[in-house]
């Protein structure tokens, strides 16, 4: 069992957001900033076990101060393997001052059959400030799927004290909403995606630039809630989630902030 925090302070400096303050315990730690031609910076997570086991607690807190622009990714998917005792847990808890960007776009999240843990992301937004992140949710690696286990996921997010949007799900191996055809229908990746800025998207824009990218058997949705953006995707590839999500947030941030899409380096090795 393993206990990680890591706790990232972000400044803008001149034309650059630098990492002004970093502090880990365990296995939990970011290496060096990557740089975007404009001064965006970008940080990959690292968990050098590569999984989650039984009674884990990993804390990531991230604090943005005004102005800067920060993304923050994972250099692979994040496995949670099976437990027979102990829930893990994950938290990320974010404070995004005002005028300050964070996109928060890890790689998937692989559930193994009989994983049991609890997620929670709580974002704190400022003044003009703004969010975009995502979750991509693999139900098993093989043909027993998610038979049994449990995840529960809590999403949170707020503007100076005034909730913007909340969300709290529970999937339990096993279940009859797994594989019915008023629930998941058998299909084993799910995501969301969820950005502010809503109000300057063109809606249709986005769902004809994503229409194209999957096949009958996936599923993809955009909704506005006042300032915010909910897209989903389910159906069975991860890497087709990601794609429609690459498209989502090319869009907004084009719209939002204007700045192109820079993806990381990684996401290609």
């Amino acid at each position: 069992m393993w206990s990680g925090s890591l706790d990232l302070h972000f400044e803008r400096v001149g034309a650059r957001t630098v990492i002004a303050r970093r502090r880990h315990s365990g296995p939990l730690l970011v290496q060096r900033a990557f740089y975007e031609p404009d001064g965006g910076c970008q940080v990959y997570v690292i968990h050098p076990p590569g999984g989650v086991v039984a009674g884990d607690q990993l804390a990531l807190s991230v604090d943005l101060q005004p102005e800067s622009r920060t993304l923050i990714t994972t250099p692979a998917a994040t496995k949670i393997y099976s437990s027979s005792g102990a829930c893990s847990l994950l938290t990320q808890d974010c404070t995004v001052s005002d005028d300050a960007v964070l996109e928060l776009l890890p790689q998937e999240t692989i559930l193994y059959d009989g994983a049991r843990a609890r997620s929670s992301t709580h974002v704190r937004l400022g003044q003009r400030s703004q969010f975009v992140g995502w979750d991509v949710l693999c139900l098993g690696r093989d043909e027993r799927g998610f038979a049994q286990g449990e995840f529960v996921q809590h999403w949170r997010l707020e503007r100076q004290g005034r909730l913007l949007w909340s969300e709290r799900s529970a999937l339990v191996g096993g279940s009859p909403i797994l594989h019915a055809s008023w629930g998941l229908g058998g299909r084993r990746v799910l995501g969301t995606l969820v950005c502010t800025g809503a109000e300057h998207l063109p809606l249709e824009g986005l769902r004809e630039a994503t229409a194209q990218l999957g096949t009958e058997h996936d599923g993809f949705s955009v909704t506005r809630l006042g300032e915010v953006l909910v897209c989903r995707y389910l159906g069975y590839s991860a890497e087709t989630a990601k794609r429609f999500f690459s498209a989502a947030w090319a869009i907004s941030r084009r719209a939002v902030s204007g700045r192109n899409t820079i993806p990381p380096r990684i996401w290609a090795t």
